[in-house]
């Protein structure tokens, strides 16, 4: 990319043959750039100089507006950042309004990402505005990119000699953090659906389906890293368990529990709704299972219970992410109060075999399942207040936990 700008304003044909696009270049003085929009007949809106801390690293710095872009400039009067809002492209012809995807496929994956919450703590985002905002940062040969982004669309792309925020000049590699990533293909899949989840959450009614999947894959990521199976940095470990942390709240009546084995194998359960906060979650069990009638289902497995016990229904799926296996054995399913107070054995009795007819399931044979077919089991939830879910999966004890 070279580091010039172009902006939308009305071009005689020989301007176009000229490019408009050089115009403009990192390093010009303000003098410059002022004669250079005068020149071209492009308005300046507006031109300040920032003066709100007096200990910032950009105190007494100076901008100028025009229609789409802006220029700043440091104590010296040399152009050091560009940022466009307009229609303007990269040299690679990604521009405001398109989708991550298409800079990603453009660009590829050596970028630093930057949070929200990181943006908030930079004063870059206001704590009250969407959490989906992000910046994508690449290093270029002697500047860097940035990207703007909010839902997964960008909203601005910038060229500056600074790494965001800062006056750090061009010294990041983001080679060997990306190599990481791409070295592994799981980590890579489960990092990439982990953001995708927490930028879909806070869209319409489908909130909770999204925080429970991006709950999931950040477990996943978290576990997967502790039996170092992939390797999370220190600041994407940070990144996932806070986020994680704040999905767990956000999910208290969550009837949806998951956890992954050494093998890799995900093992997600979704038991009957028992309380009236969990009919909130009706549609995102549904989409979870696939099933229209998922929550009717758990729910009438419930509603057969006879006056002595309370028959809970657990619907389960275990699915392999890093080894594919056409079958998995189960030798038992264990639910237990948190503190281990009281403790039931699941089955699948004729009763539930009988339901599972009447609703078109599958059937479980010899302790078998099937690589990602949800099978349905029971059990007496009587004193059982607060499910932990341990499930013993080809000898080995997984634990599945609430979102």
């Amino acid at each position: 990319m070279n580091n010039s700008v172009s902006t939308n304003t009305e071009k005689s044909d020989n301007e176009n043959e000229l490019g408009v696009g050089q115009l403009f270049h990192l390093g010009m003085t303000i003098d410059e750039v002022r004669g250079v929009l005068e020149a071209h007949h492009i308005e300046i809106i507006n031109e300040i100089e920032n003066t709100r801390d007096s200990e910032a690293w950009d105190w007494g710095n100076k901008s100028i507006w025009t229609e789409g872009v802006s220029f700043s400039f440091d104590q010296n009067g040399v152009l050091y950042e560009i940022v466009y809002e307009n229609d303007e492209t990269t040299e690679l012809g990604v521009k405001a309004g398109d989708r991550i995807e298409l800079m990603k496929e453009k660009y590829g994956n050596q970028y630093k990402l930057y949070s929200s919450k990181e943006l908030v703590g930079m004063g870059m985002v206001e704590e009250s505005q969407s959490l989906t905002a992000e910046v994508y940062e690449y290093r270029m040969e002697e500047h860097y990119l940035q990207v703007f982004a909010n839902d997964s669309k960008i909203t601005s792309w910038v060229m500056s000699k600074y790494k965001l925020g800062t006056n750090s000049p061009v010294s990041e590699d983001y080679t060997q953090t990306v190599i990481s990533k791409q070295g592994n293909p799981m980590k890579k899949h489960l990092w990439e659906e982990y953001q995708r989840y927490l930028e879909l959450i806070p869209t319409g009614d489908d909130s909770k389906y999204y925080q429970i999947l991006a709950s999931d894959r950040a477990r996943a990521l978290l576990s997967l890293n502790k039996l170092g199976l992939l390797e999370l940095s220190k600041d994407e470990f940070n990144q996932v368990n806070e986020s994680r942390e704040e999905l767990r709240s956000a999910l208290e009546h969550s009837v949806v529990y998951s956890g992954y084995s050494s093998n890799s194998e995900h093992v997600i359960a979704i038991i009957s709704p028992l309380s009236y906060e969990s009919k909130s979650y009706q549609e995102a069990i549904n989409l979870i299972a696939d099933q229209e009638d998922e929550y009717e289902f758990l729910s009438y497995i419930t509603q057969q219970s006879d006056e002595r016990s309370l028959l809970v229904g657990l619907d389960l799926k275990i699915e392999g992410t890093l080894v594919h296996s056409d079958e998995m054995k189960i030798d038992k399913i264990i639910v237990s109060n948190s503190d281990d107070s009281n403790t039931q054995t699941a089955f699948s009795t004729e009763e539930i075999t009988d339901i599972s007819d009447k609703y078109k399931r599958a059937k479980i044979l010899n302790n078998k399942l099937k690589s990602g077919k949800w099978y349905a089991f029971a059990y007496d939830g009587t004193l059982i207040y607060d499910p932990v879910i341990a499930v013993s999966l080809n000898g080995e004890q997984v634990v599945l936990n609430r979102q």
